[in-house]
């Protein structure tokens, strides 16, 4: 028996290591960054995110450069293909409510497509009380999850719209409220990667080193979004 008993430890051990090595080869992990871009040299751009950390993300050839230009609810037609980070709606049964809706151009129809879960971001889809004691004041975040597709009707609401998403055989109603920002993506190339344009960056991380997959810029000092 004892000697069973080694040889199922020893197993054990090894089924750890095993676990341990996956671990440590698991696939780079996607960062989404947020910020204003603090110098560019060569392929590599650090930014300075939302958080206060610097970064320097590295771009390579397929790195996907676009400018993010302001749009309105009234370009959003039936048939566009879009994108919207939204929150829970207020009571069971509401539909969720955009904080942001992004117009993809007919080139790029199909990105991204489907429904997950996103990160979290500040809750601009009201007013937010505060007080001012000297010092930043913070607005609320709140978890939000992104989708992705195809406009598919809708119906006024007070001033602004639920639109039906379509995805992947599925459906989704999104309220979308007065205010929310609506942005459309543009194509671009790297000359508006300059110094303190705002930007939202896709990149994996492998180890120390951030790789960008796409990097969007805020057309004429506008803040993603997204």
């Amino acid at each position: 028996m004892s000697r069973l008993r080694t040889i199922a430890a020893a197993s054990v051990t090894l089924a750890a290591g095993i676990a341990a090595v996956g671990t440590a080869w698991a696939a780079p992990q996607v960062e989404r960054l947020r910020g204003t871009i603090e110098r560019v040299e060569a392929d590599t751009v650090t930014i300075r995110t939302r958080a206060g950390t610097v970064e320097a993300i590295r771009l390579g050839p397929g790195t996907r450069v676009a400018q993010l230009a302001p749009a309105s609810l009234d370009q959003v037609k039936d048939g566009s293909f879009i994108g919207t980070a939204a929150k829970a709606g207020e009571k069971p049964g509401d539909p969720p409510v955009a904080l942001e809706v992004l117009i993809f151009p007919e080139a790029m129809r199909g990105t991204g497509e489907g429904h997950y879960p996103w990160d979290r971001l500040p809750d601009g889809a009201g007013p937010v009380e505060t007080s001012m004691t000297n010092g930043t004041v913070k607005v609320p975040e709140v978890e939000t999850s992104m989708t992705n597709g195809t406009v598919a009707g809708g119906s006024s609401v007070g001033g602004g719209r639920t639109l039906t998403v379509s995805y992947k055989g599925q459906s989704l109603a999104v309220a979308v409220r007065p205010g929310t920002p609506i942005v459309m993506l543009e194509p671009a190339d790297r000359t508006v990667l300059v110094p303190g344009a705002k930007v939202f960056a896709s990149a994996v991380r492998d180890g120390e080193r951030l790789d960008a997959r796409s990097i969007s810029v805020g057309k004429d000092g506008l803040t993603p979004p997204m």
